[in-house]
């Protein structure tokens, strides 16, 4: 495992997805400046989420196509200057460009960059998978506290303070002395592959499996964060208290993401992914009929079984397609999330039509469907030892 250049992905990831965690902040202060409805900002929500994720394959594709590693630190800086300049648009439309825009540079730098921690990753790509995402989870997190920091402590066109970051790492990533950026899979495979095994179909009902798996996952964690404070305040447990319970499911939930890479390199991929989707319904259903501390408690457990396979299911796709690492990645990454994320709108309409409190329970057991998916997979991600060798 080369350490410099996974903490340089690690930064990278946490800038990234900080620049685009800073536009719930900005949007609450321009629905002001242009008087705009619900409906014109859920719009630049869902601009963001179709150019960031369900275009994040193609990126991947033309990654393993073209010499690409620029994407990484040029995707960091894109997004970062966009956002930045989201705070001096003059008008609406100008605001859903260049969330638009900055959605392609986050496009972009996802797939790569995986692909990229991969490579560094040596025989620890579960570890090396798990570093990575937790910086996209720590970036998602520090996103609100930097838009509010240079928002509400500065006013609108402070914004432009997230390029500061985005410069120093694109200096930083783009000028490393070291070739981890120029390394692609079919070098490696070259060398560790006879010429028959190269050609080997791609296996479509594993993959298929991991993605609906990724899927299903997205769609609950997606909810969850929309809904919990909400459900719990039906609880009687007021606004304040429901989001630190959301806070902490979440915090668990990315120290959990962490541990499931590095034991997922040592019992296999397959196991991490089945065990924790078939706790997390226990767990959950637990959380809903509990009370007081022991809810706190269950909150942190529930989340934590929910993303053990977040960075698991990355790797499983990138050893199932070696020779398409850039593929993998924003099948994943992207259109896996963004689909799922999608999902939001269906629990919307559960809880519309059958009460918050029931589409909460359905939510629960939903993730039993990806552990039975867990059995059409196979292959590389089995086994540990299989995966070191390919």
């Amino acid at each position: 495992m080369e350490k410099i250049p996974l903490l340089l992905m690690f930064l990278g990831h946490v800038w990234v997805d900080a620049s685009q965690g800073i536009l719930p902040v900005v949007l609450a202060k321009l629905k002001d400046v242009f008087s705009l409805n619900y409906f014109q900002v859920g719009l630049i929500m869902t601009v963001l989420n179709l150019s960031a994720s369900v275009i994040q394959p193609l990126f991947g594709h033309i990654s393993d196509r073209v010499r690409t590693g620029w994407f990484v630190p040029m995707g960091i800086l894109w997004t970062a200057l966009t956002m930045g300049l989201l705070g001096w648009a003059p008008s609406y439309v100008v605001a859903v460009l260049l969330v638009g825009f900055a959605g392609l540079g986050l496009a972009a730098f996802h797939p790569r960059a995986m692909m990229a921690v991969y490579l560094v990753s040596g025989s620890r790509r579960g570890l090396g998978a798990a570093i990575f995402t937790t910086g996209g989870n720590v970036g998602f997190a520090l996103g609100p506290v930097v838009g509010s920091f240079l928002v509400l402590g500065f006013g609108l066109h402070a914004t432009l303070g997230v390029l500061v970051p985005g410069v120093l790492l694109f200096l930083a990533i783009y000028f490393y002395p070291g070739d981890f950026l120029r390394r692609e899979a079919v070098d490696q495979d070259k060398t560790q592959k006879t010429s028959q095994e190269a050609l080997e179909p791609i296996p479509w009902v594993s993959l298929t499996a991991v993605c609906l798996i990724v899927v299903l996952r997205s769609w609950v964690y997606m909810s969850f964060i929309t809904y919990l404070p909400m459900f719990l305040l039906t609880q009687g447990v007021d606004l304040k208290s429901g989001s630190l319970i959301l806070a902490l499911f979440l915090a668990c939930g990315a120290a959990a993401g962490l541990y499931g890479g590095h034991l997922s390199d040592r019992i296999g991929r397959r196991g991490v992914v089945a065990v924790s989707l078939l706790i997390y319904p226990l767990l959950t259903a637990l959380f809903i009929l509990s009370k007081g501390p022991l809810q706190w408690l269950l909150a942190a457990a529930s989340g934590a079984a929910l993303l053990a396979s977040f960075s698991v299911t990355v790797v499983m796709a990138q050893e199932l397609l070696p020779r398409q690492l850039g593929l993998a990645s924003g099948l994943i990454l992207g259109l896996g999330f963004g689909a799922g994320g999608m999902g939001t709108a269906v629990s919307g309409y559960l809880a519309d039509k059958l009460g918050l409190y029931y589409a909460v329970w359905i939510l629960a057991f939903i993730p039993l469907l990806g552990a039975i998916l867990t059995a059409f997979t196979r292959g590389k991600s089995e086994s540990p030892q299989t995966a070191l060798v390919q």
